[in-house]
């Protein structure tokens, strides 16, 4: 087992605010964003969020993607997590956490990157 699991913590995101607070349209345009890079998404769940915010959780083959807002803080909280399954792995992983940073403009990020998995 082989992955990549990318995290990004958006700060004081500039986007229109129902992005951070309309969990149904995150979840479709995620969806979207996912499959334009050719990634499979078997399930889409959205719901809303704490104080407000909205949550979106991408199932895929053995993989994951989850957003979480704060609309209050203009905040977000991005999981890309891809199995070695995916073909081109690192270069879709870090081309959907692009798009998805791009949405919210956030004025900063903290980014973080983890190889999962490799043990022999």
């Amino acid at each position: 087992m082989r992955g990549l699991h990318l995290t990004a913590d958006l700060y004081q995101c500039r986007c229109d605010a129902h992005w951070l607070t309309e969990p149904q349209q995150l979840g479709r345009w995620s969806r979207q964003a996912a499959e334009a890079i050719g990634l499979p998404v078997e399930r889409e769940l959205s719901c809303p969020g704490a104080e407000g915010g909205a949550s979106t959780a991408l199932l895929l083959p053995g993989s994951h993607v989850l957003l979480h807002t704060w609309p209050k803080e203009r905040g977000v909280m991005v999981d890309v997590c891809l199995s070695d399954a995916q073909e081109d792995l690192p270069a879709k992983a870090r081309g959907l956490m692009q798009a998805l940073v791009q949405r919210f403009q956030p004025q900063w990020t903290e980014q973080r990157s983890l190889d999962r998995g490799g043990g022999e």
